[in-house]
């Protein structure tokens, strides 16, 4: 029996191994047995094992069901947890390639292709690329979490909207198609305004007046833009960045230059995302509420 060996293994697995790699390393089917009675090794998922003591986490979990199934890759919200998306789901997703593959109880498969540049490996195994696990997740999960997780995507730089839509045209006449253009629609589309519309509710929630919505602003040469929800009085611009906001360098330079002038004309700009909207809505209304008191503060001192 090789100790040595078999550990070497389970430390590019995330502390796993099969019965098949402990036979590898010498181990008999008897010896493996009496492992598993004595607790010095446990079963995880199938022929899957691993050492006393090795914490089953949500990745591990993955990783098991992966490693149980050969040819497998991780998937969707199982291989997010590789990008740290936010998914909330607790079960296991593999892309096997045919339905019936899978006979692990409790995992959920993709059989679609899988282009040759959509896997990586990670830790060990064999992941979805951040692209697709991105839209593999944008089909399956409810609207809001799946925006959520595509707002979290295109900050960290894991898929473009350009990417998104290519993946989606692809995807056309399939089932669930019209609920990921609908989707699409949002993200690239009208992104902006439905977070305002929900920055606007929070507000008017809140009992906080004296705003208007796309507003125009000028400065001593012209006007500067539009805000997206204006107190005037106050001289505060609250500012929503949509998802493109995030993936477009244009526009990201163009908010910036346009941030200057508001900023030496005398205003105070907010910016907001649409995970601030929805994971962070107090500290949306609190934030705007200390400024406008700030504002106030300052316009007696003057």
């Amino acid at each position: 029996m090789n100790d040595r060996r078999l550990g070497r293994t389970a430390a590019r697995q995330l502390g796993l191994f099969t019965r098949a790699q402990a036979a590898e390393c010498g181990y008999s089917p008897f010896q493996v047995r009496r492992r598993l009675r004595g607790g010095e090794w446990h079963q995880v998922c199938g022929p899957v094992l691993a050492f006393r003591g090795r914490q089953l986490t949500a990745p591990v979990l993955a990783a098991a069901a992966h490693l149980a199934v050969p040819g497998s890759v991780i998937a969707g919200p199982s291989a997010a947890l590789w990008y740290d998306l936010p998914t909330r789901t607790t079960g296991r997703w593999l892309w096997v390639g045919r339905p019936g593959r899978c006979r692990v109880p409790g995992v959920r498969t993709f059989c679609d292709p899988l282009g040759k540049h959509d896997t990586r490996h990670a830790d060990g195994m064999l992941i979805t690329g951040p692209g697709r696990t991105v839209f593999d997740c944008l089909r399956i999960l409810p609207d809001e979490l799946a925006l959520r997780m595509v707002d979290r995507a295109l900050q960290r730089g894991w898929t473009t909207c350009g990417e998104l839509k290519r993946r989606v045209h692809q995807f056309a006449g399939r089932h669930g198609a019209p609920r990921l253009a609908r989707l699409m629609e949002i993200v690239v589309g009208d992104a902006r305004s439905a977070a305002e519309r929900v920055a606007a509710q929070l507000l008017r929630r809140a009992r906080i007046g004296g705003w208007v919505g796309n507003a125009a602003i000028y400065d001593a040469t012209g006007l500067i833009g539009y805000g997206d929800i204006v107190f005037r009085a106050a001289r505060l611009v609250v500012e929503i960045d949509g998802w493109a906001f995030h993936s477009d360098h244009e526009r990201f330079q163009r908010d910036r230059t346009r941030q200057n002038r508001l900023v030496a004309a005398g205003w105070t700009v907010l910016r907001f995302t649409w995970s601030d909207l929805h994971d962070r809505p107090d500290s949306f209304v609190s934030a705007v509420r200390n400024a406008l008191k700030i504002a106030v503060s300052r316009q007696e001192a003057e």
